[in-house]
């Protein structure tokens, strides 16, 4: 019976390690990556707007921002704040908000919208208004100032584009293994399970059992 229960183990240890290797290599989810872009050279007819906002690669949705609007009459307030990021027809768009350390006013919100046919590449193009932006037309972007005079705007983007500075990772996990890299660990299990199968078949029931 020690001899029959040898090959039950050493089937169960290769199934084991062969199940392990198949959910590393399932497990291979490409997880989407935010860009950082910088606002350069953004124009309004008031101040300009200065800045960074990061962009999902998967959906073209703002996950952060940190953009100021230089204008000395309105406080130059921070927007930071973010609305309700949403996408469709190539056309990404968010209202990205704000307070401002100035008694002038109570803080602001931009609208960004921007076209992200091109998403990924060096520049993406601020959607100006009455221009074509994504397949859409008429999606022209603004800062709006909470101020007690009525002067707070809108305030309409007249110029400029997002730069891309820097590609961030995932922070979980640190980085996403290519589907090469997985395939090659999946298969030095399955021969270390292969390997240890036949090293155990060499061993008697009771060292097993042990």
């Amino acid at each position: 019976m020690g001899q029959d229960e040898m090959p039950i183990k050493s089937a169960e240890i290769v199934r084991m390690f062969s199940l392990a290797g198949a959910l590393l290599l399932c497990s291979g989810v490409v997880y989407a990556t935010p860009i950082t872009y910088d606002l350069t050279g953004v124009t309004t007819n008031a101040g300009s707007l200065t800045g960074t906002v990061s962009i999902d690669s998967g959906t073209g949705r703002v996950t952060a921002a940190d953009i100021t609007f230089n204008d000395d009459a309105v406080g130059d307030p921070v927007f930071s704040s973010i609305g309700r990021p949403n996408s469709y027809n190539l056309l990404g768009q968010d209202y990205i908000s704000g307070p401002s350390n100035s008694s002038l006013n109570w803080g602001g919100q931009i609208a960004l919208y921007y076209d992200i046919s091109d998403l990924g590449s060096d520049t993406l193009p601020i959607c100006l208004l009455g221009g074509p932006c994504g397949t859409e037309h008429s999606q022209g972007s603004y800062v709006q100032a909470y101020v007690s005079s009525g002067l707070g705007g809108p305030y309409w983007v007249t110029g400029g584009t997002l730069t891309q500075v820097s590609l961030l990772t995932s922070p979980t996990p640190a980085a996403t293994p290519e589907p090469r890299s997985l395939l090659l660990l999946g298969t030095g299990i399955i021969l270390m399970a292969l390997l240890m199968a036949r090293m155990s078949g060499r061993k008697t029931a009771k060292e097993l059992a042990e």
